[in-house]
């Protein structure tokens, strides 16, 4: 029960990040909305994926959903640089590392899991 609401938190904080991303992209960065999404969005993708720990004995399966943390972590910390300097792109240099090892993850997740 507790994992599936996990699961739908996780949704909901995903597509903050995906909308966080996509509003300065159609508005233009004078709008301020997309900072609180996005930062939104990364504390609620972090919280869900501390509600979901993986409790099989698969160690690689462990090993990446441990690595999903660390994105998480990354989304944060890029939450965090659109705040302290917007000017620079520290953000999104932190966002795009984060979306590349979601991305790494969800390929190689379902072949470690099937191995087993």
């Amino acid at each position: 029960m507790m994992r599936k609401i996990g699961e739908n938190i996780l949704w909901v904080g995903l597509f903050a990040l995906i909308v966080g991303l996509a509003l300065p992209l159609i508005y233009g960065p004078q709008s301020m909305a997309y900072k609180y999404i996005f930062s939104a969005g990364a504390v609620i993708t972090l919280v869900a994926r501390f509600m979901t720990p993986y409790r099989g004995d698969n160690i690689r399966v462990k090993r990446l959903s441990r690595i999903l943390v660390w994105a998480a972590l990354f989304f944060c910390a890029a939450g965090f640089f659109m705040f302290y300097d917007p000017a620079a792109r520290n953000w999104l240099a932190l966002a795009l590392a984060g979306a590349l090892i979601q991305t790494y993850v969800s390929i190689v997740l379902p072949r470690a899991q099937r191995r087993r």
